[in-house]
């Protein structure tokens, strides 16, 4: 729709309109958190791997530590939702500490079963592992800690 128009103004109307969607949703899966296990601590500095997989096999790449075959290592299970088909992109932290709450131990190299992201209805559950890394001078205690996940539309 066009209005008059004089020598020095015109004036035109233009749409407006807004699309609204389901929020983004996460949950942490049966509350299966990230568990590396039972440790027998060995003489040297060691890590402890845990693959971002629904079954994950033992893994020490470095050092002389041994996981019990008897506990079970699990890598933290979660659930996105939200609107079909729309992508999606995960945040996972570079770092973090679990503590005894005297002393603490560091677990790094965070990855995700399904990458940076995925699409909503694709692949809607995915797993985290990461490596726990245990100096030869640690205390033999049970360890704990969280750590933060992120998802958000792309």
């Amino acid at each position: 729709m066009v209005f008059a128009d004089d020598a020095h103004s015109k004036s035109v109307i233009s749409q407006s309109k807004a699309r609204v969607i389901a929020p983004i949703t996460l949950e942490n899966t049966s509350n299966q958190g990230l568990d590396f296990g039972v440790i027998a601590l060995g003489t040297t500095n060691a890590s402890i791997l845990i693959a971002p997989a629904a079954t994950v096999p033992i893994n020490v790449p470095t050092g002389n530590s041994v996981v019990l075959t008897s506990s079970v290592q699990t890598a933290a299970k979660f659930t996105v939702s939200g609107e079909d088909a729309k992508s999606y992109v995960i945040t996972v932290p570079a770092s973090t500490t679990i503590s005894n709450g005297a002393q603490s131990l560091t677990i790094t190299d965070f990855t995700c079963s399904n990458g940076s992201g995925g699409l909503i209805g694709t692949n809607d559950v995915f797993y985290v592992g990461a490596t726990l890394l245990i100096p030869s001078s640690a205390v033999a205690d049970t360890y704990q800690g969280t750590f933060s996940v992120t998802v958000a539309y792309n």
